[in-house]
């Protein structure tokens, strides 16, 4: 076999077999995300969806998308399996919704009047039980809600309040910007804020006392209540319940700020913690998983956008699909094993032709300098070859 040949193979194998290693650490399983476990395609009717796991079930809510429908909206309850347990609609438009002690906590809208393209509401905190009876509503707005602790909290521009599970008001807030965002624990409400193009995150107590606040470009995104994930302009990252930052990561340019409204910020980026502390990312075209030290532990090179992930941490919704989480296998028991499926895709396609090209570039380089070298020797032998014959 020619010196080409085998410098060529040599390189090429070692190339293939790293990229094969490290496509396989990142890439393991990819078949899950392909593969949901169900679907709500066939329960829907092309309405805005989003759902919340409550124990081993989900709670779908489908909202007419225009502006302009008094329709209240649909909500769902499915098992883990996807059996239609039982079905409802509100009596008014769903904005926000929670699920907790059997009971859907939501933020309602009703129209009163439209004029030209000016809609009148009025605003609702309603809770429903999973059957559908109404239980109470109380006159309050809320663009989003949270519960924790035997409480229902919410946000309305420049205020918190808390009620209790009979809708009774506890208390009420007035804070500094507009809140777009919170999340709840027990011992600790997190708000996202928008002043005049400052994002903030004050953190209250339950009763309402302020406990400490991280400026500069910051949003609170999700919270497992051992650690909040947070994210600015150009970074997310995971701090501790005091806000103290454990790791930042920087974001990809592609997932920067992609419209704003309202002096809010929406970004091609969604992220959520598990109860382990995983951090998992849907960006513009990935999807990642990072353990509590930020180190990726799976790379998959779609995206699922909006997304929820079950409290046991198993099962992902991504709004019309469950998918098992690909950090399981479908016994719902243990890591992947290496016998599981092993994709070809456009990527391993991708590194295998960069080896084939960086192995053909090394070896031609390596004849070409043989031959360099050959030619040398040559010119060096005639030249020692006519010295000789002039002596003689």
């Amino acid at each position: 076999m020619k010196s080409w040949v085998k410098s060529f193979l040599g390189s090429f194998i070692l190339l293939s077999v790293i990229s094969l290693v490290g496509y396989y650490d990142y890439i393991k399983s990819q078949a899950y995300l392909n593969d949901p476990l169900w679907s709500l395609d066939k329960f829907t009717t092309g309405g805005f969806i989003r759902g919340n796991f409550y124990g081993d079930k989900l709670v779908v809510v489908e909202t007419n998308l225009s502006r302009f429908s008094n329709e209240g909206s649909v909500v769902m309850l499915f098992s883990k399996r996807g059996e239609l347990l039982g079905k409802f609609k509100t009596e008014f438009k769903v904005y926000s919704f929670v699920v907790a002690n059997d009971t859907l906590f939501v933020s309602e809208s009703k129209i009163l009047d439209i004029k030209g393209s000016t809609v009148y509401t009025q605003n609702f905190v309603s809770a429903y039980s999973l059957d559908g009876k109404l239980l109470w509503r109380r006159n309050i707005s809320a663009f989003a809600l949270a519960y924790s602790n035997g409480r229902i909290f919410g946000i309305d521009k420049g205020n918190i309040f808390a009620l209790d599970n009979s809708g009774n008001l506890l208390w009420k807030k007035t804070i500094e910007g507009n809140p777009y965002r919170m999340l709840s624990c027990e011992k600790l409400i997190i708000v996202s804020t928008e002043n005049m193009k400052r994002y903030e995150v004050p953190a209250f107590s339950p009763s309402g006392n302020f406990l400490w606040k991280l400026e500069n470009d910051v949003s609170a995104l999700d919270t497992n209540c051992h650690y909040i994930l947070m994210r600015g302009s150009n970074w997310y990252g995971l701090f501790d319940m005091n806000g103290n930052e454990l790791w930042i990561k920087e974001v990809s340019p592609k997932n920067q700020v992609i419209f704003k409204k309202d002096g809010i910020s929406f970004y091609n980026f969604y992220a959520h913690i598990d109860r382990n502390g995983n951090v998992y990312l849907s960006e513009a075209d990935s999807f990642t998983i990072l353990d509590t030290n930020g180190k990726v532990i799976a790379y998959y090179n779609m995206p699922i956008g909006y997304f929820q992930i079950s409290p046991d941490g198993r099962l992902i919704f991504d709004e019309y699909h469950v998918f098992v989480n690909p950090l399981y296998d479908r016994d719902h028991d243990k890591i992947p094993d290496d016998e599981d499926v092993f994709p070809l895709n456009n990527e391993l396609l991708h590194q295998l032709f960069s080896a084939f090209g960086i192995s053909f570039i090394f070896a031609s380089l390596y004849e070409w300098r043989k031959k360099k070298e050959g030619r040398k020797a040559h010119e060096e032998y005639l030249r020692l070859k006519r010295e000789l014959e002039r002596r003689i």
